[in-house]
C-alpha cells in the first residue's frame, strides 16, 4: 500500500521525466559528440578556447582564449561575462580529458533543471498536473532553446538559472517556511546576470514590483508577495552588486590586457537605413524566427499578452503587471539590438521569457475565471496536438541546425532555411573541421603542440586556432602588411597556414612562403624564419 501510495504521489514527476527523455533522446541523438557546427562557430569556439585554457591552468580571475593579442601579442588575456561555466568544464577537462560531449552534457543538465523549475513552479501555483507538464514541455519545443542548449554559449543556461530562480522564489511566496528558497533565488538571478545581463528581463520586473509593493500598493489579494521585505531588499542588492562587480572588473580587465573579445554596444533599430530595414525582415522571415518557434507559437506568445490586458483587473495585479512589463522589456532588448537579429538567431534566448510571461498569465486566468474550459478535455486534447506539432517541428529545425543532409522538412516550411542549413552543416563546418583532421599529418611533419601559429584565411578570434589546438593569431586584425606579419614573427610564431588560394598571390605575403612545410587538406602550411 505504501508503495502504491508513493507511486501515485509522485507520478506527476515520474510522467514528466518520460516526456522529457524521450524528446531529449530524440533532440540529440548524435548530437552530444558533435564538433562545433552550423552558425556561429566564432561564438562557440570562444567559449570552448576558454575552457581550454582553465584547463592547461589559467587563473579563475584571469580568463584567456586562444589568440594572442592581448598584453602587447604575448596571451590572450580577456573578460566578457562571468566566467563559471567555462571554468568548471575547463576543470573538469583537467580531470577526465578535453571532451566536447563532457561540455555538451554539463549544459544539457542545466537545461533539464531549468525545464524542471519551470514545470515545479507551475505545480505551485496550482496549474495541476496536466497543464504543468504540457506547457513546461511546450517551452521545450523552441529550437532555439534546444539546439544551443548544447552548444557551448552561454545564453540558454543564463535563462535556465532563472528559471530555476523564479522556482525558488514562488517557493519562497508560496511556502512561507521555506526560509532559504529566496536566497537559492538570489543565488541563481545573481548567476543568471553575471552570466548574461540580458537574461534579467524578469528580474528587473521582480524588482519593480517589490518597490511598487514598499511604496504601500497592493499586488495580490492574499496580503503581501514579497513576505520577507527586508531579506528580499539585501537579496536583490546582492544580485544588482554582483552583477556590477564583475563587469566592472571585467571592463579594467580588459582595459589593463588591452583586448576585449566582446562586443556589448547597443545597436539600436532607429539607426537602421531603409535598406537595413529590409534586410533584418528577410532574415528574421527567412532564418531567425524560424529558430525560435513555430509559427503558430510566436504568434501566441505575440498575442496572449494581448488578449491578457482584457483582463487586466480579473488576475492579481502582479501576475498583469507582469505580463505588460515583461513584455515590454522584450520588446526594449529587441529595439536596442535589432539588427543582430538579422543572423544572430542566439539573440532571441532572452526573448523566451516571453513565452512565461504571456501563458503563465492566460493558464491563470482560465484556471481562476473559466475552470470549466481550463479543465474541458476537448481543451486538454488540442493542446496535446498542438504540443507534438510543436515537437516535430522543433525536432525538424534541430536536425537542420546539427546534422540533416538531406530530406524535405515539410513541417519547416521554408525551403530557403533548408538549403542553407544544409550548406552550413556540410560545407562551411567540414573547412573548418578539416583544421583539426590534419594535426597527425602537422604532428609528422615536426609541428609540437606549443608552437604558435598564424592563420591567415581565418577572420573569427578562435575558430581555426580550436581546431588546431595552437595558440596563436588569426586574420581577425586584417593584416595588409609585411611589418605586421614580421611582428607576429618576432612575438613567436612559428607557421603559417593558408587556406583561400588568392592569399598566396597576395605580394607582402611572398617573402613568408619560402619554405612550404605542405599542403593537408587544402591546408598549405609553411615554416616563418625566426
Amino acid at each position: 500500500m505504501k508503495k502504491m501510495y508513493t507511486w501515485f504521489k509522485n507520478y506527476p514527476n515520474v510522467l514528466f521525466f518520460f516526456f522529457v527523455a524521450v524528446m531529449t533522446v530524440s533532440y540529440y541523438d548524435g548530437v552530444l559528440e558533435k564538433e562545433p557546427m552550423n552558425m556561429h562557430l566564432w561564438r562557440q569556439t570562444d567559449c570552448l578556447s576558454l575552457a581550454r585554457n582553465y584547463a592547461n591552468g589559467a587563473a579563475f580571475a584571469e580568463p584567456e582564449i586562444d589568440i594572442l593579442l592581448a598584453d602587447k601579442l604575448t596571451t590572450g588575456k580577456t573578460a566578457g561575462e562571468f566566467p563559471v561555466l567555462y571554468y568548471l568544464v575547463g576543470k573538469t577537462w583537467s580531470v577526465f580529458g578535453e571532451s566536447v560531449m563532457l561540455y555538451r552534457v554539463f549544459y544539457l543538465l542545466i537545461l533539464l533543471a531549468g525545464v524542471f523549475a519551470f514545470f515545479r513552479t507551475l505545480l505551485l501555483l496550482n496549474f495541476g498536473n496536466f497543464w504543468s507538464t504540457v506547457l513546461s514541455l511546450l517551452l521545450f519545443t523552441s529550437p532555439v532553446f534546444v539546439v544551443f542548449g548544447v552548444s557551448f554559449l552561454t545564453d540558454v543556461p543564463a535563462f535556465c538559472f532563472i528559471l530555476i530562480a523564479f522556482y525558488f522564489l514562488v517557493r519562497s511566496i508560496r511556502i512561507p517556511w521555506a526560509k532559504y528558497s529566496l536566497w537559492w533565488a538570489v543565488l541563481f538571478f545573481a548567476l543568471a546576470g553575471l552570466i548574461k545581463v540580458s537574461s534579467l528581463i524578469l528580474f528587473v520586473f521582480l524588482g519593480a514590483a517589490f518597490l511598487i509593493e514598499l511604496l504601500g500598493k497592493k499586488l495580490s489579494e492574499g496580503g503581501r508577495v514579497f513576505q520577507r521585505p527586508g531579506a528580499t531588499f539585501i537579496g536583490f542588492g546582492i544580485v544588482i552588486l554582483a552583477v556590477f562587480s564583475w563587469y566592472f572588473y571585467a571592463s579594467y580587465y580588459n582595459e589593463q590586457h588591452q583586448f576585449k573579445y566582446t562586443f556589448n554596444s547597443i545597436y539600436p533599430l532607429w539607426l537602421m537605413d531603409e535598406a537595413g530595414l529590409a534586410k533584418l525582415w528577410d532574415g528574421m522571415k527567412t532564418t531567425t524566427t524560424i529558430i525560435f518557434f513555430s509559427r503558430p507559437m510566436i504568434a501566441l506568445v505575440v498575442l496572449l499578452p494581448l488578449v491578457n490586458l482584457l483582463f487586466f483587473r480579473k488576475l492579481p495585479l502582479i501576475i498583469s503587471l507582469g505580463n505588460i512589463f515583461v513584455f515590454t522589456g522584450g520588446l526594449l532588448y529587441f529595439l536596442l539590438w535589432a539588427p543582430l537579429f538579422e543572423n544572430h538567431d542566439y539573440y532571441y534566448i532572452p526573448l523566451l521569457i516571453l513565452f512565461v510571461s504571456s501563458f503563465v498569465p492566460f493558464f491563470y486566468w482560465l484556471k481562476e475565471r473559466k475552470e470549466k474550459i481550463y479543465r474541458s478535455p476537448v481543451l486538454k486534447i488540442l493542446f496535446v496536438l498542438f504540443l507534438g506539432y510543436n515537437f516535430i517541428y522543433c525536432l525538424s529545425v534541430v536536425k537542420l541546425k546539427t546534422r540533416a543532409a538531406e530530406g524535405d522538412f515539410p513541417v519547416v516550411g521554408n525551403e530557403q532555411f533548408v538549403g542553407m542549413m544544409r550548406w552550413v552543416n556540410w560545407d562551411v563546418s567540414a573547412n573548418w573541421w578539416r583544421y583539426k583532421a590534419v594535426l597527425p599529418d602537422l604532428e609528422k611533419a615536426g609541428v609540437q603542440p606549443d608552437d604558435k601559429v598564424i592563420c591567415l584565411s581565418d577572420y573569427s578570434f578562435s575558430v581555426s586556432l580550436y581546431f588546431l589546438n595552437k595558440r596563436g593569431w588569426t586574420n581577425f586584425m586584417h593584416y595588409s602588411s609585411r611589418e605586421e606579419i614580421d611582428q607576429l614573427i618576432d612575438a613567436g610564431a612559428k607557421y603559417l597556414f593558408i587556406t583561400d588560394p588568392a592569399q598566396l598571390e597576395l605580394d607582402y605575403i611572398q617573402p613568408f612562403l619560402e619554405k612550404p612545410l605542405g599542403e593537408f587538406k587544402g591546408i598549405h602550411v609553411f615554416t616563418l624564419a625566426g
